[in-house]
């Protein structure tokens, strides 16, 4: 399984930032796909969450522990 990892930072104080995950359901997702899909739903994430700013994005096998 693939996951695309993301810190974001609030907007209103930039040094608040979050690490965030979203995980590929589908199986058999590879990480060319991931980078494909990937600005594809963190577009969406960012319209659903204005307050916050993606600082920095990367695909990487689900389970993974790394701080981005």
């Amino acid at each position: 399984m693939i996951e695309l990892a993301f810190a974001t930072c609030f907007i209103e104080s930039p040094f608040n930032c979050r690490s965030r995950v979203l995980t590929f359901e589908v199986e058999r997702v590879s990480l060319f796909q991931c980078m494909a899909y990937g600005q594809i739903e963190l577009a969406k994430w960012s319209q659903e969450h204005p307050k916050w700013r993606i600082a920095k994005w990367m695909c990487r096998p689900a389970k993974m522990v790394a701080k981005i």
